[in-house]
């Protein structure tokens, strides 16, 4: 280490410098003196810092003097500072600086470079050039002037502006070194003055929502579909919700578009609950006696004419018929028994026919048909019977003959010793075309009181006072009774074939009936497919509104599942109602008691659903009356319940296979109900008191 360097003569050129202050503070004080308080005061500040920057310049030169062109000592370097602070930093770096390059006496430029450098204590400058605006040289010290964001001593820290209350940002405030910035949530965009946010309207633009609606929302929007509906955001569109796939309904669920029908099991009594999802038990309004006489015999049960009864006698010598039995009936037509041997032996067949006695006979291969008396199918209780009296047979109503025929022959016929007859009841042992006149054998009547061949047989009574099904209704009227577990249908083509083979086909379908209900739900008349398992046309009674989802008593006239017409209706007022259905090309309407219904589909739509139905009559169809085969997505599927008086008009019926409908028609004078259908001429056509039997329900007792 170079040794410290001593005073010598700095002190006597020290002395000039100091002069010079002295004089420039006393005429600033002289100033200040002079002057108002206001007006020194903004004469100081400038001139402070002139004289500042004078002391500066005085202090470069006389470290020139004294410590670049020199080599100075501590004292040397104190009278040029004239503080303790500045010196004792800069006097260590002094001799570094000697140290580094060597005496002053040497010359070198980097000593007086590093030696004029000493002083500031912004050079180098410490302070972080980023967030610095100035650095300051103090004694010793220096200070860094931070730009607006930073802090710290040497201005590197950044300033988090977003953790005083946002940056006053009104929504999101982004810090950042030295700065932030505002900044708005999705569907907010920021208003001029950079830091409150404006809502942006999504809907000002037309395609926003595409076919649905657009609801604007604060920072958002909404697109809007009617009920049923949901919004699809990839096809920009309304789509059907399917209600059934989210298991609404308790049993049978039917989506429509925006909608959706709950249908419950009809034909097992339930029809729909209050709130039109779940199910409850169809329970009659008007009370019906269903009361069954255990000593009557119902002719009806057997729908494919098939015998109720069979009764075969044996005896050892000749035996004559006598059969005795008290016999009420409202149906036209139907056998009541029969007697004899085999097909093509001796037998006769009492009958009924346009409500009078018949009596078809068959002796040694000649057959025979009479009829005579009055009409007997009003109701009554009137006593019958059939009796051989030598060669001749006796009929008598209430013990007036009213038939007596000659015959040649006797009905026991001997067999290997033993004279055999054959007895049926309600039906006859072979098929009714190998009768001397067909007839409809089915006889919806009832028997009681029977004597056959004076009581020699016990049997009957028992095996019907064992088996419900065999008996008869107590309490009975004109008309069938339906008590909501059966149907019947008919085999009806309601197509129209012109004369003209140039001309189109026509259809049209009219029913009219008189009905008196016994609940409110249950198929009055439908149309099914057999091959498409399809109900093309279906009235019925039902006891809600499907879309409006209201409970209301009504009858709906459809085609397929849509309601074309329905019509309010009291089913449960226990009085008679008239239900007229009337439909054609172009034309549906639905009247009850008189008063057109209101219809549920407009022009467009309703000529939509009448050829759909044309195109289902163009096959074939069967026409039924108080119920469904099995479960069909109808307004209602139910079993009618109830009576009704009525008849089809030239119905080409399948017997076999009719079963019960549900509701009372009383007739006056002629039939109240009516299936008006248009035939080929290749159609079978029963005569109306035929058809009429067919409609019927369980036996009148």
């Amino acid at each position: 280490m170079a040794p410290s360097p001593s005073p010598g003569p700095a002190a006597p050129r020290a002395a000039p410098l100091r002069l010079l202050l002295l004089l420039l503070l006393a005429s600033e004080c002289a100033l200040a003196a002079l002057l108002p308080a206001r007006e020194a005061t903004q004469f100081l500040r400038p001139r402070q810092r002139r004289a500042f920057q004078v002391f500066e310049e005085a202090k470069q030169g006389h470290l020139e003097r004294e410590c670049v062109e020199e080599l100075c000592s501590r004292e040397e370097a104190r009278e040029v500072f004239e503080n303790d602070p500045e010196t004792d930093y800069f006097y260590p770096r002094y001799l570094d600086c000697i140290n580094k390059y060597g005496s002053p006496y040497t010359k070198n430029p980097g000593f007086a470079t590093c030696v004029q450098n000493l002083p500031d204590q912004c050079t180098p400058n410490p302070c972080d050039k980023k967030g610095t605006q100035a650095c300051q040289d103090l004694m010793g010290n220096f200070f860094c002037l931070c730009k607006a964001g930073w802090g710290g001593r040497l201005c590197d820290k950044d300033v988090n502006e977003c953790s005083q209350e946002n940056g006053g940002c009104l929504q999101i405030c982004h810090n950042k070194p030295g700065s932030f910035h505002c900044a708005c949530h999705s569907g907010f965009q920021l208003s001029s003055d950079g830091r409150t946010c404006q809502d942006i309207d999504e809907c000002a633009d037309s395609e926003a929502c595409g076919e649905a609606r657009c609801k604007n929302l604060p920072g958002s929007y909404s697109c809007l579909c009617d009920k049923g509906f949901a919004y699809s955001s990839q096809e920009k569109a309304c789509r059907d919700v399917d209600e059934c796939l989210q298991g609404r309904c308790e049993q049978v669920c039917v989506n429509s578009p925006g909608s959706y029908t709950c249908h419950c099991d009809g034909r097992g009594g339930l029809k729909l609950s209050q709130d039109m999802d779940t199910c409850e038990d169809i329970l009659p309004c008007v009370p019906f006696s269903l009361a069954k006489s255990v000593k009557s015999l119902y002719l009806g049960r057997m729908f494919s004419g098939t015998p109720v009864i069979r009764l075969r006698f044996k005896r050892l010598q000749p035996t004559r018929l006598v059969a005795e039995f008290d016999f009420r009936t409202f149906d036209p037509e139907g056998i009541l028994l029969f007697a004899g041997g085999h097909q093509d032996s001796t037998w006769i067949v009492l009958a009924l026919r346009a409500g009078r006695l018949e009596l078809q006979l068959r002796y040694n291969g000649v057959g025979r048909v009479t009829s005579s008396g009055p009409v007997i199918n009003h109701g009554m209780w009137q006593t019958i019977s059939v009796e051989e009296l030598a060669r001749n047979l006796v009929i008598k109503v209430n013990r007036d003959a009213v038939m007596k025929i000659a015959v040649a022959g006797d009905l026991f016929q001997p067999e290997r010793g033993l004279y055999h007859l054959n007895l049926t009841v309600g039906g006859i042992p072979f098929h009714e075309k190998d009768l001397v006149q067909p007839i409809n054998p089915r006889l919806d009547g009832c028997m009681r009181s029977w004597n056959w061949l004076n009581g020699e047989d016990t049997t009957i009574q028992e095996t019907v006072k064992a088996n419900a099904k065999m008996q008869c209704f107590s309490v009975t009227e004109r008309g069938s009774f339906y008590p909501g577990s059966g149907f019947a249908f008919y085999s009806l083509d309601y197509m129209r074939t012109p004369l003209d083979i140039r001309t189109e086909s026509t259809w049209e379908i009219e029913v009219v009936a008189h009905i008196r209900p016994a609940a409110d739900t249950g198929v009055l008349f439908a149309l099914w497919v057999p091959d498409l398992r399809a109900v093309p046309l279906s009235v019925a009674l039902v006891d809600y509104h499907s879309t409006k989802k209201l409970k209301k008593q009504l009858v709906v006239l459809a085609v397929e599942h849509v309601a074309l017409a329905l019509m309010e209706i009291k089913v449960c007022d226990g009085q008679e109602h008239m239900v007229t259905i009337s439909l054609r090309e172009g034309e549906a309407t639905l009247e009850v008691d008189g008063t057109r219904g209101q219809s549920e589909v407009s022009a467009a739509q309703l000529q939509e659903r009448l050829a759909v139905l044309e195109k289902h009559l163009q096959s074939p169809v069967l026409t039924f009356a108080g119920g469904l085969p099995g479960r069909c997505s109808l307004p209602c599927s139910s079993w009618v319940r109830g009576s009704r008086d009525a008849q089809l008009g030239h119905p080409r019926s399948n017997p076999d296979r009719l079963a019960f409908l549900v509701v009372c028609f009383k007739r006056k004078g002629k039939s109240r109900w009516v299936l008006s259908g248009h035939y080929g001429a290749s159609v079978l056509v029963r005569s109306l008191a035929e058809a009429e039997k067919h409609v019927r329900g369980p036996a009148l007792a």
